[in-house]
């Protein structure tokens, strides 16, 4: 279960930094196209921006606060285990930051 928290936090994790770098492509696009008077259309666009921005923060807040129980729970339960197996632990954390790094490396070529 646990470990579907996990997933599910850096699921949508993700999906908040692909939204932002989105957010920031469309902005950096305004910019270009800002006169410098902004009409009517483009103030209810802001605000409509701004309103998104505010029901992200809000949800983003909500999740973290529902995942929160699990998360504490699992670094509580990775503390224990580092302190009674300190040794195999950072095997087990070595070689997962391996096989991730080779994955990625992998994705790029």
């Amino acid at each position: 279960m646990e470990d579907t928290i996990a997933k599910e936090e850096t699921t949508l994790q993700q999906e908040l930094e692909e939204l932002r770098a989105e957010n920031k492509i469309l902005r950096d696009s305004l910019v270009e196209y800002r006169r410098e008077e902004p009409g009517e259309e483009e103030q209810d666009f802001e605000q409509a921006l701004k309103d998104l921005a505010g029901r992200l923060q809000v949800a983003l807040t909500q999740t973290r606060e529902t995942l929160r129980p699990g998360t504490d729970k699992m670094t509580e339960i990775l503390s224990k285990q580092m302190e009674e197996h300190p040794v195999p632990m950072l095997l087990v954390a070595f070689g997962a930051g391996f096989l991730l790094s080779h994955s990625l490396e992998r994705k790029s070529s």
